[in-house]
């Protein structure tokens, strides 16, 4: 195996599955590794091992770093990615955070907004429904207490004065 297949191999493996960044950084390491460690450049990728193997190692990382939130990185390292090209060195040449910015706005799935986005909402609509139930509970005090005690009332009245009418 050689430099170029190997960073090539470490590129796919993790595309996906980490964001851009994470895999551009990743990529500069072992490069310079190759080049830049003791020995010769079959003597680094010997030490190295297998690319697949690092690859999945980033990967689980990554996803241990982020803990609860492991899942929506990952997606957005998808969308990351789909939105990107490479140039050689593994380094990205379109997209990155302001294609995923804007897909997540655009998007509108309740799963692509952040926790404090998801919490401001939540509460919004908490407060809403409070509201609601506050003028419609009010409502039904004012119709129970006072109208409907009037309208009873001119009922009332008016059968007493249809009454004596008759007779």
């Amino acid at each position: 195996m050689v430099k170029k297949e190997f960073l090539d191999i470490l590129r796919e493996s993790l595309a996906g599955n980490v964001p851009i960044s994470e895999i551009e950084e990743n990529i500069r390491y072992y490069k310079d590794y190759i080049e830049n460690g003791a020995g010769s450049e079959e003597e680094a990728l010997d030490q190295l091992g297998d690319p697949h193997l690092i690859a999945r190692t980033i990967i689980d990382s990554f996803k241990a770093s982020k803990g609860p939130m492991a899942d929506f990185y990952t997606e957005q390292a998808r969308n990351e990615y789909s939105n990107s090209t490479f140039d050689e060195d593994g380094s990205s040449v379109t997209g990155g955070d302001s294609d995923y910015t804007d897909y997540n706005y655009k998007a509108g799935s309740w799963h692509k907004f952040k926790w404090y986005e998801k919490l401001a909402l939540t509460a919004l609509i908490i407060g809403v429904l409070s509201l609601v139930l506050f003028i419609g509970g009010l409502a039904l005090t004012i119709i129970l207490r006072i109208v409907l005690p009037v309208l009873l009332l001119l009922l009332a009245i008016k059968f007493i004065t249809d009454y004596f009418r008759r007779g």
